[in-house]
């Protein structure tokens, strides 16, 4: 235990100048860029806290798509429950950037664990400082989406698979149930492909064993195993689904939607091989959306994958589940160069979409995710094949500065990774009763007026839009009306002065307008409602760079 405590304590230390400067001021600095997801995560690090204080669930809420309030279900809720007494006590940023802090920090650790059950020996380093600048991670981080960030369970997972293979013990079934299980409750993707890999893994095991004793025992151990995976799993998928078939559900899915977001987030089978900025769809050319995604493996490890293989021929079955978990996540259908790959005129199913036909209906519309048996395995194998390198002792330490480098510097990854500025504007203190609305909508296709949700950790009145904010996921239906008219293509945010109905309604509703003059001009908004709402409320009062009219 305290092998495993210094070297957790280690894995940390490297988290930290990882994530610097977010990690270093926590309370100042939300990690992720400010025009993605990190506003609505670090918000929900508040939102489920502040429900569990107040002795409710944080599912039902008037918080957000008010003035009725809905149904909710933060992605990142079981993060959010376990950091609730950090939230409470020093605030979300802290306890949202600490959540990430140790998630990178597990991913080394227990990383290093796998690498060693494989026979990497004293080189398992690798394989956690490879998982800890892995370019998926990382761009993840960047986009600020924190669930998908967990990645130490799947890993885990895979360290019980190796040593229930071993030991066949009760011990080992029993804690891969639960790593599996606890997999799942942090991410569906996840929990879906790790139950399959090992699935895959397992029952390849028992077959080549068939015929020697203990077999039955294993079959029925894994199969303990897959019933306490569920067990733990189960309740949360259940919860979640719940929440989106709600008839107040504050995020609906459009009919058609599934099927739009299947091209959206199509994966080309070059993400995994090609170096640098290479995106399987160009999110921030075709749609304006600053997303950055790849699975991009690193040549590096591929190589040292490649010499282990090649050593220690007992480890390809590894490497097949590492190719069968790469194949799942290419998704149902092929994508290359920008456009699904046709035959006879329709689109190339794959394997996964196959298994899709049989299974539950799920809506599958992040297939990438299923890649990620693929990249720790790779990372896990490339440290065996590092102990298997010959030459000087300051050999092991430049491969492992290679492929640092080649996850810092070589992929689509960013870093120092960006950051948002945690910091509130005073505009928010002192509130009569009543919601609070924040203008502009949106700003493009970008999500930079999601954060006017983290500003709600600072005045606690309900607001109107749903995550994520746009002018179309505002629930308050007069306010809009008051404030913004069609324009002449039909869409768009086109501000207007509030007057009759309209401004009863808005001085009945609201205890405060705020308005964000520097989003307004990166919005290129032409009238603003810093000008139209002067008309219809007064002057606004200048606070900390934005305007609060008092309606």
């Amino acid at each position: 235990m305290r092998l495993q405590a210094r070297r957790l304590g280690l894995w940390l230390l490297v988290a930290v100048v990882l994530l610097a400067p977010a990690s270093l001021t926590p309370w100042a600095r939300l990690l992720g860029a400010p025009d993605v997801d990190v506003w609505n995560h670090a918000w929900g690090f508040w939102f489920v806290s502040q429900a569990l204080f107040d002795g409710s669930l944080p599912f039902r809420t008037p918080l957000v798509g008010g003035p009725a309030g809905g149904t909710l279900y933060f992605i990142d809720t079981p993060a959010a429950v376990l950091w609730a007494p950090v939230t409470a006590a020093l605030g979300p940023a802290v306890a949202y950037n600490a959540a990430l802090v140790l998630r990178v920090a597990l991913a080394g650790w227990s990383g290093q664990l796998l690498a060693e059950a494989l026979g990497a020996g004293k080189r398992a380093w690798l394989a956690g400082l490879a998982l800890c600048t892995l370019p998926f991670l990382l761009c993840e981080l960047a986009n600020g989406i924190s669930e998908v960030c967990g990645l130490h369970f799947a890993v885990l997972s895979l360290w019980a698979l190796v040593r229930l293979r071993e030991t066949g013990s009760w011990k080992h079934a029993l804690a891969l149930g639960a790593c599996l299980g606890l997999t799942g409750v942090g991410s569906f993707y996840y929990g879906l492909a790790m139950g399959l890999v090992v699935a895959l893994g397992l029952g390849a095991t028992v077959l080549g064993r068939a015929r020697q004793p203990g077999t039955a025992g294993l079959l029925g151990r894994g199969a303990a195993a897959a019933a306490l995976s569920v067990v733990l799993a189960a309740p949360v998928w259940m919860v979640f689904k719940a929440s989106l078939a709600a008839p107040d559900a504050l995020i609906q899915r459009a009919e058609g939607m599934n099927a739009a977001l299947l091209a959206h987030n199509a994966v080309d089978p070059r993400i995994y091989l090609m170096p640098g900025h290479f995106q399987s769809v160009d999110l921030a050319g075709l749609y304006g959306e600053p997303f950055v995604h790849t699975a991009y493996l690193r040549w590096s490890l591929l190589l040292l994958a490649g010499l282990a293989l090649w050593r220690r021929r007992h480890l390809w079955g590894w490497a097949a589940l590492a190719l069968v978990s790469a194949v799942l996540g290419l998704g149902s259908l092929l994508w290359w160069g920008g456009d699904w790959v046709t035959l006879g005129g329709r689109a190339l199913s794959l394997p996964f979409g196959w298994l899709m036909a049989v299974l539950p209906e799920v809506a599958i519309t992040h297939p990438l995710r299923l890649s990620l048996a693929a990249q720790i395995l790779v990372c896990a194998l490339a440290a065996v094949g590092l102990s298997e390198v010959r030459g000087p002792r300051v050999l092991p330490v430049i491969i492992g500065i290679i492929v640092v480098g080649e996850g810092l510097f070589a992929s689509a990854a960013r870093w120092p990774l960006p950051t948002a500025d945690a910091a509130i504007p005073a505009a928010y203190d002192d509130l009569a009763e009543g919601m609070v609305l924040d203008l502009p909508a949106e700003v493009g296709t970008t999500m930079k007026t999601s954060r006017y949700f983290w500003y709600q950790t600072a005045h606690g009145r309900p607001i109107p839009y749903t995550p994520d904010v746009r002018l179309g996921s505002a629930r308050d239906a007069d306010a809009f009306q008051a404030l913004t008219r069609p324009s002449r293509g039909g869409a768009g945010e086109v501000p207007q002065a509030p007057n009759g109905r309209g401004l009863a309604h808005l001085q009945a509703t609201y205890a405060a307008v705020v308005v964000h003059p520097e989003l307004e001009v990166e919005a290129a908004l032409s009238p603003t409602y810093s000008a139209v709402l002067a008309q219809g409320l007064g002057a606004g009062t200048p606070v900390d760079g934005v305007l609060r009219f008092t309606p």
